[in-house]
């Protein structure tokens, strides 16, 4: 393969764009920077030949920026590996302001605080939770390891320096009750425009009684939705297998006439008609529900009410242990290792000592006179 070079193969009008442009074997091939300012075009360039690891990286890495190996970590793992890439990327955009233009040797634990700081004072974007920032932070060494991978090769993992991170604090343990949540239902689906389901009613619906992530049922088509066999199938064919585990989900007694009357409605392959976001129309029907007290204008975003997708779901789950579901159960309904559920969930599980040793001996045994 020919050395790649930067340059602007022709000048066309109205295409001035720089080219990254080099050949294999007699085929010669070329990638557009997407900019017409030179100093852009050198920047790509530079992070093009880092992804490829066409340029020597000089001195174990200390010279790289974190913006750069940020962008080899996009690149080769969130945007291949991890499930919903756009989560990851919201995480960046807090983090590139402080730590983009430093490298490695540079972050130390007065640069993680100074960060934290700002973070929970909103004075780095909105204010932030301790626990929030520690996500971001994990996010942030997650890329930093990633790259001193000796796969990777970019950086030498002896110059990242360990920090402590914010505490991760208490788990949330929000969840809807039944007539709360018979109250969310009734406000979504008197947010009809016509006869026909809200895209709102039928995340609810699915939510709230399968207990699957946000993304699975944005994602979810109807040629995985079996009424004969009862089933919803929530993997995606082909999709990128990660730790969240998607599973088969029965179609509860509840949900069937819903997806039945949706399947009727339908105007495409999606159940809910796009993969676009729900948090905000969740929002509005909890306001509407009577779980905050906002006045909300059709121009503005409304505030967090407590009720989210998580919830939902966490809903879901404390219905299920508080019922007596095995929590080996549980774990296969949300995809999540039982060790996890039996640390959340545990506690929800009905208590009756005497009910359980009474299996013992089934009352069998007898005493001697």
């Amino acid at each position: 393969m020919s050395q790649p070079t930067l340059k602007q193969p022709f000048k066309r009008k109205g295409n001035l764009r720089w080219y990254v442009t080099w050949c294999e074997g007699r085929t010669p091939h070329r990638v557009s920077t997407g900019t017409t300012d030179e100093a852009e075009a050198q920047t790509f360039f530079a992070h093009w030949l880092l992804i490829r690891k066409d340029a020597p990286i000089a001195g174990d890495g200390v010279n790289l920026t974190v913006a750069e190996l940020w962008t080899v970590y996009d690149e080769k793992h969130v945007q291949k590996k991890v499930a919903d890439p756009s989560t990851i990327g919201y995480i960046w955009k807090n983090l590139e302001p402080h730590f983009g233009r430093l490298t490695v040797p540079q972050i130390n634990q007065t640069v993680v605080d100074d960060y934290t700081a700002k973070r929970v004072a909103g004075r780095r974007g909105r204010k932030a939770k301790p626990s929030t920032v520690r996500k971001e932070l994990g996010a942030l060494y997650a890329c930093l390891h990633f790259c001193a991978d000796p796969k990777q090769k970019l950086i030498q993992k002896r110059i990242i320096e360990p920090v402590d991170l914010p505490e991760a604090g208490e788990p949330r343990d929000r969840w809807l009750r039944t007539d709360e949540m018979q109250r969310l239902l009734n406000a979504a689906a008197g947010m009809r425009r016509g006869k026909r389901l809200t895209r709102l009613e039928r995340f609810l619906w699915l939510a709230l009684e399968t207990a699957a992530r946000k993304q699975a049922l944005l994602e979810l088509t109807w040629d995985r939705v079996d009424f004969e066999m009862g089933v919803i199938d929530l993997d995606v064919p082909g999709r990128k297998k990660t730790t969240k585990r998607r599973a088969q989900i029965p179609i509860s007694t509840a949900l069937r006439p819903i997806l039945e009357r949706a399947h009727k409605e339908k105007i495409n392959d999606l159940v809910l008609d796009n993969k676009g976001a729900v948090w905000a129309s969740v929002q509005l029907a909890a306001i509407n529900a009577g779980f905050s007290n906002q006045k909300v204008t059709t121009s503005k975003k409304p505030k967090a009410t407590g009720i989210s997708p998580h919830v939902l779901r966490h809903t879901a789950a404390t219905h299920m242990a508080r019922n007596g579901v095995p929590l080996w159960k549980i774990a296969n309904i949300l995809g999540n290792t039982l060790a996890m559920v039996e640390k959340v969930y545990a506690k929800w599980q009905p208590d009756d000592p005497a009910g359980t040793v009474d299996h013992i001996s089934g009352g069998k045994l007898e005493a001697a006179e």
